[in-house]
């Protein structure tokens, strides 16, 4: 009997827990299939539509997510919080669009919550309509008062307005409530760190960021615990790099994984110049990018993950699968793609940009053997500081930017594996430092556009119009729709004091990708 097939049952209750259970390893198509026997039990369980429709969207069939969506609000007597827990749906899947048209839809109700006045101005903020952020979170502070998430909101637009004082006070009275929400607390004390930077106060910029941090601190057990997992798993996988192996996956996909695709990841470290590369390479029309989404870790990455013999390493592993599972996993992957695209990807290259993909390199390699690898490079210390000042909420992948040593570290295990595989990734791998395309932008891209085989085009370097006209999904939404500047290139030195005891750990990848 397979272990991971959904029970059998026609209790509700028990039905939503193994729904819950196949989502937490990544099983949508099992909680899909839990859930439409929980809906032939009650065809008007407004709930039960809507987690189909979400675990639809994890599966990234969006067109079926929206089908179940529409049906849960047709039969709902309580819109509200069905149109809240669709908005928020969405917002998983980083579809911005449509979660701003669900919470859009859902101020047409009487008593709306503060929560989606919340959602809306990020929304608002990050499709670059303040005027409207500015509204929403006026009428927030109108309806709701001073509470702490609204005068977060309302703060950050004021920054985002570059009205600096008045942000910077909300941001201080929100920090001195000791009761106050300690995750909301929290992002408050970044946001004053981010203040502090811009009028060159370093030290209060670093006082806020550790206040901040000991609050996150608090619920960080698990995420931590997760992080150990996979720091140890990097490993694993950096010690496991085998041009030997590429190859073999390289001879076998020309037999087994017909017919080859256009298809490029863009990878590096967060915060290493990925988003700004990608709206240089996506501003040419012979490109289609998807932005830091999970259609890889959902139909490829984790299915795999799954079967790996436990006796075995990962990469060991990786040789044992049928071709034609990987062809299964190849074209859910690409149809999941596509639907998170709303087009089809056609004869374009295909630019899968994610970060947290770096971590995949080896499996990626071997289901998409004609990938090409691009890897985004910045002087490690300005990523670290970077990631250690960026305001996120505490999940596995960023529980390490709790700590300055923490973060070196992660950032030595990820760009340790990509600095151990690269060689063996041979032609199909290439490197592009941030500092080279901020100094010359058009010298890096038709460098990177040769690589890609790709014909040159003017309108790469005029890559801010073309960011303007798109949802950006990455945390740096704002700085991708700017022109060039140069003042996050050594940034690292204002806190130079505070690097110091953790240079020897970056020391070996300083001088792999020439930072010395």
């Amino acid at each position: 009997m397979n272990r991971n097939a959904p029970v059998l049952s026609n209790n509700l209750d028990a039905l939503f827990l193994e729904s819950r259970k196949c989502q937490a390893r990544y099983d949508f198509a099992g909680a899909i299939e839990v859930l439409q026997r929980a809906r032939r039990l009650e065809p008007a369980n407004d709930k039960i539509l809507v987690d189909l429709g979400a675990a639809c969207a994890k599966a990234y069939d969006f067109a079926a997510a929206q089908r179940w969506f529409d049906e849960a609000i047709r039969v709902t007597l309580t819109p509200v919080p069905a149109l809240n827990a669709i908005g928020h749906a969405w917002l998983e899947v980083r579809n911005y669009e449509a979660a701003q048209a669900c919470f859009e839809r859902l101020f047409k109700e009487k008593q709306v919550p503060v929560v989606a006045f919340i959602r809306l101005s990020e929304i608002y903020i990050r499709r670059r309509r303040l005027a409207d952020a500015d509204e929403i979170t006026g009428r927030a502070l109108h309806l709701y008062g001073p509470l702490d998430a609204v005068l977060l909101a309302r703060g950050n637009v004021h920054r985002q307005l570059g009205q600096f004082d008045l942000a910077e006070k909300l941001y201080n009275v929100l920090v001195s409530r000791p009761a106050g929400d300690p995750l909301v607390r929290a992002f408050g004390y970044y946001e004053l760190a981010s203040l502090h930077d811009h009028k060159r106060e370093y030290d209060k910029a670093m006082s806020a960021l550790l206040e901040g941090k000991a609050l996150m601190r608090q619920g960080a057990a698990q995420p931590l615990k997760i992080l150990r997992e996979k720091q140890a798993h990097l490993k694993e996988m950096q010690q496991s790099a085998s041009e030997q192996a590429v190859q073999r996956w390289r001879k076998a996909g020309t037999t087994d994984l017909q017919p080859p695709r256009k298809l490029a990841l863009l990878c590096g470290h967060a915060r290493s110049g990925t988003t700004l590369l990608e709206y240089v390479i996506d501003a040419h029309p012979g490109v289609v990018s998807a932005e830091e989404s999970t259609v890889f870790h959902n139909k490829a990455y984790y299915p795999l993950g799954r079967a790996v013999s436990r006796n075995a390493t990962f990469v060991s592993s990786l040789d044992w699968f049928p071709a034609r599972t990987m062809r299964q996993i190849r074209s859910e992957y690409f149809n999941g793609i596509e639907s998170l695209l709303g087009e089809p990807i056609g004869d374009r290259l295909l630019l899968d940009k994610n970060p947290a993909n770096t971590f995949d390199v080896p499996a990626i390699a071997r289901i998409f053997p004609e990938n090409k690898f691009v890897a985004a490079l910045r002087d490690p210390r300005d990523v670290c500081l970077s990631c250690f000042m960026q305001p996120v909420n505490i999940l596995p992948d960023t529980a390490a930017w709790l700590s300055l040593e923490e973060t070196v570290q992660h950032y030595a295990a990820i760009m340790g594996l990509w600095a151990a595989w690269k060689p063996c990734l041979g032609e199909l791998a290439i490197e592009v430092r941030y500092e080279d395309l901020v100094d010359n932008l058009e010298a890096s891209a038709r460098r990177v556009l040769a690589f890609l085989d790709l014909p040159w085009d003017d309108r790469v370097v005029r890559f801010h119009e073309h960011a303007s006209s798109k949802v950006v999904r990455s945390p740096t939404f704002a700085e991708v729709t700017k022109p060039l500047y140069r003042a996050s290139v050594g940034r690292w030195r204002n806190y130079q004091k505070y690097f110091e005891p953790h240079l020897p750990k970056l020391a070996p990848l300083l001088r792999a990708f020439g930072y010395e």
